[in-house]
């Protein structure tokens, strides 16, 4: 054979050799998918529209509670006079309406009959003496005078209440069962409770500590409201999927990941810059991706975050509104 045609065939079949051997040992790709962001969260500043002296703290930072647990409670012995006071009051107010419905009652319409009775008799007595001439116009005139008096009084008695005393009654009465309504909001405001199940952030208060009215006096992060936002290059998208494993990890807490999944892809692309739109520039294109992380004391919002995305099954189609 041809020495000329021999080195081309060995150096053919060693470049096929070598692409074999490259083919065979070549590494596998990383099935680890490491994106940067921020943590954010919503928190939730709770506090008591009264304020007060606090009497108990119920719960520690970093403590999970659920919605409607007792957080702090204030002492209440000074709005608990006030509200005796006012449940008096509206006891009063109440048994004053009943009167005022009910009218008069039977014996003091029997002694108003009994006066008017009494001056009809004297009236008569002094008109027949005035008639006589014994007595003069002025003293039968009064006599008159007061016969009329005890007879309306009579009448009044007889027809009860007018229908203005009633409203002015009741009116009253609805006034004085607001002013016990507000004092007793007031009264629940003595307990501040967690409006929302979630971890206690933030809570600084010890008993005999003083609060204003207003003051948030707790912090809480709501349960599944703590994420992170990464942006993923559109090359790598079909590596996302909703539902998909996360680990977090964060500078000041190395080397301990913070388990988290996948929440929501967003539908439209973004650019980096924001102002590059040519086609050439397609790859640099990024969907943004919402990662729930599982609540944490130790995580704050604003912490620079590392998130490892594991390939993995999540939810088929992949693709999530913003919830």
């Amino acid at each position: 054979m041809n020495r000329k045609r021999i080195v081309p065939i060995v150096l053919l079949l060693a470049a096929a050799g070598g692409a074999a051997a490259w083919y065979l040992l070549r590494p596998e790709p990383d099935a680890t998918l490491r994106l940067a962001g921020t943590i954010e969260a919503r928190t939730v500043e709770v506090g008591s529209l009264v304020g007060g002296r606090v009497s108990a703290v119920h719960v520690e930072e970093g403590a999970t509670v659920a919605a409607g647990q007792p957080l702090v409670t204030f002492e209440p012995d000074l709005l608990d006079l006030d509200l005796a006071q006012q449940r008096a009051q509206v006891e009063q107010t109440r048994a004053s309406l009943a009167r005022v419905e009910r009218g008069p009652r039977s014996e003091a319409v029997a002694r108003a009959r009994i006066e008017w009775q009494a001056a009809e008799t004297d009236r008569k007595r002094l008109q027949s003496l005035w008639e006589a001439g014994v007595i003069s116009r002025q003293q039968y005139d009064g006599s008159v005078v007061r016969e009329r008096t005890a007879r309306e009084t009579l009448r009044e008695a007889e027809r009860g209440s007018t229908r203005e005393d009633v409203a002015e009654a009741r009116a009253a009465l609805t006034r004085e069962q607001e002013r016990l309504a507000y004092l007793a909001r007031q009264r629940q405001e003595m307990v501040v409770h967690a409006p929302a199940a979630g971890v206690v952030e933030t809570l600084d208060l010890r008993p005999g500590d003083l609060v204003g009215a207003n003051q948030p006096v707790a912090s809480i992060l709501e349960e599944g409201q703590l994420w992170v936002r990464v942006y993923v290059p559109e090359p790598e998208l079909g590596r996302v999927r909703v539902g998909q494993a996360a680990a977090v990890e964060v500078d000041s807490f190395p080397g301990r990941p913070f388990p988290g999944r996948v929440a929501e892809i967003r539908d439209q692309a973004e650019y980096t810059p924001r102002n590059v739109q040519t086609l050439d520039q397609r790859s640099d294109q990024f969907f943004g991706v919402k990662v729930r992380v599982e609540p944490a004391p130790e995580l704050k919002a604003g912490m620079s975050a590392l998130v490892r995305l594991e390939e993995g099954p999540g939810v088929p189609d992949g693709r999530a509104g913003r919830p």
